[in-house]
C-alpha cells in the first residue's frame, strides 16, 4: 500500500545565497566535495527501514565541466542535481518538490553538504507522520566531529537536520522545511522535539566553524554503531586519552561559560530539555524562546572564536618542525639504502593509515630505506607511531595530493633521487595482504627508466601513478627532476591525474626514456578498456599483486563490488588463500 506521504531530502551544496554573489571557488569546490563523498553521500545511502524517498541537491551551473562531471558521477543513482544560480529563496525547492509529489502530504528533510545523518534518521522522521496538517520535526541529539578526529556530544535545540511535514494543498506549492530557518521554526508552526539516540553529525573544519564544539568528548564507538560514513575518525582513543580529551574539552567548554554568562543554565536546560521525550511546543508569544538566547549568543561569540582558531593555527605553524618535519624514526639510516621507497599518505587526523605503516614496515623488512611523507593541515598535531629501522616519518603541508608529497622528499633529500632505485607509492592501497616477494622480483626484474605496477588507457595510456619505481638515479637528471620541481596544488583530483600522472608519461616518452608495466592487461586476460586497479584486482592479487585499491572499499561507484573485496582482504589479512 503506497504511503500517503512523499518524502524529500533536501541539501543546498553550492546554492547562490545572494543575487551579486561570484561563482564559487573551484578549491571551494572540491573541498566541499570531499566531506560530501566521505561523510553526507554514504549516510543517505545507508538508511535503513525507511520508505522511499527522493534526494535533491542544487549546486551553482557556473562550476567548471570537471566538477560537473564529478557531481553527475556521483550522482547516478543516489541523487538528483539541481543546476542553477538563480538566488536561493526560501521557496527555492518548493516547485521542484511540488513537481515530484502526489500524495496528500508531503515531508522535507533538509541536510547539510557537509554533515552526516544516523542509518534511520530517515525512518524515525516518517514515524512522527499521523497525517498532521503541520510540523516541524527536530532531533537534538547529535554529535560533532572536529579536524582532530575526537567525537563530541552535541545536543542542540536548532539543530540544521529538521524536517517538516505538511499537507498539499491544491494549487499550492509546499512550502518545504527551508520556510524557516532551523532557529525560526517555532514561529511557523508547532515544533516536536523527539527523544532519540544520536541522530546526526556535524563535521567541523575550517569553512564552517560557527558551529563551535559545545559538548565534552565521548568514545567515537557511537560513530560506527550508528552511522556508515567514510569520514577519518580518531576510532579506537586509549583510556588515558580519551579521559585527557574529556578534560581538555571541559576546560575549553568552562572558558567559554566564564565569558559568557548564564550559558552553562541553559546547556543544562537543553539538555534536561532533550530528556523529558517527546513533545510539542507552540511558539510562546513575545518572550524570546531558549533557541532564540542560544543563537544570539553564537551571534555574539562567532567573531571571538574565529579569531581564537586563526591564533591556534599560526600558533601551530609556528611549531611545526623545520623544513625537513621529522615525526619518527632515523631519516640517516632511511638515506643510508641504496633502495627507497617514498610513501605519501594523508588522513584528516593525528595518526598514520594502519595500512601505510603496514606498507611501510613490510618494505623495510625487504631492505628498503622508507621515507612516509604524512600531509597534515597545520592545525593537525601528527601522533608519532613505532617504525621498524630503516623507516622515518615527516610531516609537510597538505597541498598537491601525493605528487606533492614526493616532490617534497625529492627536494628536501636531493641524495633520495640519485638512488640507484626509488619506489614512489601512496596509501591509497589496502594491504599488504600478502609478501611482496613477487612484487619485488618484478620491479628487479625491470629493465626500464620508469616502471609501473600497471597501465591505463584511459583517458589516455599512461602508467598509473599509485606505485612507481624509478631506477639508475634518473629522478636527479632532466626532465624528471624539472618535472617534480613544478609539481603546483592543482583546483582537481582530475586535473592531477591529467598534469601529473599522464603528465609523467608523456615527459617519459619526450624524453626517450623507456618504461614499462609489472602486470599488463595481456598477462591478466583483461581487454585494453579496463582498469586494472579497480577492475583487475581479483587478477592483480592472484598473479602475486598484494594490495588493492582502498576505493574499492569506500567509493560509491565501487559499491557493487565492495562486499566481495571486504570479504576478500579480511580473508587474506586472517591468514586464507592466496588466490581470490
Amino acid at each position: 500500500m503506497r504511503p500517503s506521504f512523499d518524502h524529500v531530502l533536501l541539501t543546498r551544496f553550492s546554492a547562490v545565497l545572494h543575487p551579486e554573489a561570484p561563482p564559487p571557488d573551484e578549491d571551494w569546490l572540491f573541498y566541499r566535495l570531499g566531506f560530501f563523498v566521505d561523510a553526507c553521500l554514504p549516510s543517505v545511502l545507508s538508511q535503513r527501514g525507511a520508505q522511499p524517498f527522493e534526494w535533491l541537491v542544487i549546486f551553482d551551473d557556473r562550476c567548471s565541466a570537471d566538477f560537473r562531471t564529478q557531481v553527475e558521477e556521483l550522482a547516478e543513482g543516489a541523487f538528483t542535481p539541481i543546476w542553477t544560480h538563480a538566488p536561493f529563496t526560501r521557496d527555492g525547492f518548493a516547485q521542484h518538490v511540488a513537481d515530484r509529489c502526489h500524495s496528500p502530504f508531503v515531508i522535507t528533510t533538509r541536510i547539510d553538504s557537509d554533515d552526516a545523518m544516523a542509518v534511520d534518521l530517515m525512518a524515525s522522521v516518517q514515524a512522527q507522520f499521523a497525517e498532521q496538517e503541520r510540523l516541524f520535526v527536530n532531533f537534538p541529539r547529535g554529535i560533532q566531529i572536529d579536524r582532530s578526529g575526537a567525537v563530541h556530544r552535541a545536543t542542540i535545540l536548532s539543530s540544521p537536520f529538521l524536517s517538516l511535514i505538511e499537507a498539499r494543498e491544491e494549487g499550492r506549492l509546499p512550502d518545504t522545511v527551508f520556510v524557516a530557518k532551523h532557529a525560526r521554526a517555532r514561529g511557523h508552526g508547532p515544533l516536536r522535539e523527539v527523544r532519540a539516540p544520536v541522530m546526526w553529525a556535524q563535521v567541523l573544519h575550517g569553512t564552517n566553524l560557527a558551529n563551535i564544539v559545545n559538548g565534552v568528548r565521548v568514545h567515537p564507538r557511537v560513530v560506527a554503531e550508528r552511522f556508515d560514513l567514510h569520514l577519518g575518525y580518531d576510532a579506537t582513543p586509549g583510556r588515558a586519552r580519551l579521559l585527557r580529551g574529556r578534560a581538555t574539552q571541559l576546560g575549553r567548554l568552562a572558558r567559554l561559560w566564564a565569558a559568557h554568562p548564564g550559558e552553562l543554565t541553559k546547556w543544562v536546560e537543553a539538555t534536561a530539555w532533550t530528556a523529558r521525550g517527546t513533545h510539542e511546543r507552540p511558539p510562546e508569544a513575545g518572550a524570546p524562546t531558549l533557541t532564540d538566547r542560544v543563537q544570539e549568543w553564537e551571534s555574539r561569540t562567532r567573531v571571538r572564536v574565529r579569531d581564537l582558531r586563526w591564533r591556534a593555527k599560526g600558533a601551530a605553524n609556528d611549531r611545526l618542525p623545520g623544513r625537513e618535519g621529522v615525526v619518527a624514526g632515523d631519516i640517516a639510516d632511511v638515506l643510508a639504502r641504496d633502495r627507497v621507497v617514498v610513501l605519501a599518505e594523508w588522513s584528516p587526523g593525528a595518526r598514520v593509515r594502519p595500512d601505510a605503516l603496514a606498507a611501510a614496515t613490510a618494505w623495510a623488512e625487504g631492505g628498503f630505506g622508507v621515507l612516509v611523507v604524512a600531509a597534515r593541515d597545520p592545525w593537525v598535531r601528527l601522533a608519532a607511531p613505532d617504525l621498524p629501522a630503516g623507516a622515518a616519518l615527516v610531516r609537510r603541508r597538505n597541498t598537491a595530493y601525493d605528487f606533492g608529497s614526493w616532490a617534497h622528499a625529492l627536494a628536501t633529500w636531493p641524495a633520495v633521487a640519485r638512488k640507484n632505485l626509488v619506489v614512489l607509492t601512496n596509501d591509497s592501497l589496502v594491504g599488504p595482504l600478502g609478501p611482496l616477494d613477487e612484487l619485488i622480483r618484478r620491479i628487479d626484474a625491470g629493465t626500464s627508466d620508469v616502471w609501473a605496477a600497471t597501465a591505463n588507457h584511459h583517458p589516455a595510456e599512461h602508467l598509473q601513478s599509485y606505485l612507481l619505481a624509478v631506477r639508475g638515479g634518473a629522478l636527479a637528471r632532466e626532465p624528471l627532476a624539472g618535472f617534480f620541481a613544478r609539481v603546483r596544488p592543482l583546483e582537481s583530483k582530475r586535473a592531477v591525474v591529467e598534469a601529473y600522472e599522464i603528465g609523467l608519461t608523456t615527459t617519459v616518452d619526450a624524453a626517450d626514456l623507456t618504461r614499462e608495466s609489472g602486470w599488463t592487461h595481456d598477462e591478466l586476460g583483461l581487454p585494453l578498456d579496463v582498469d586494472l586497479s579497480l577492475h583487475g584486482w581479483r587478477a592483480l592479487l592472484a598473479a602475486g599483486f598484494p594490495f588493492v585499491k582502498r576505493m574499492l572499499l569506500t567509493a560509491p561507484q565501487s559499491a557493487d563490488q565492495r562486499s566481495e573485496v571486504a570479504a576478500v582482504v579480511a580473508s587474506l589479512r586472517d591468514g586464507g588463500p592466496s588466490t581470490p
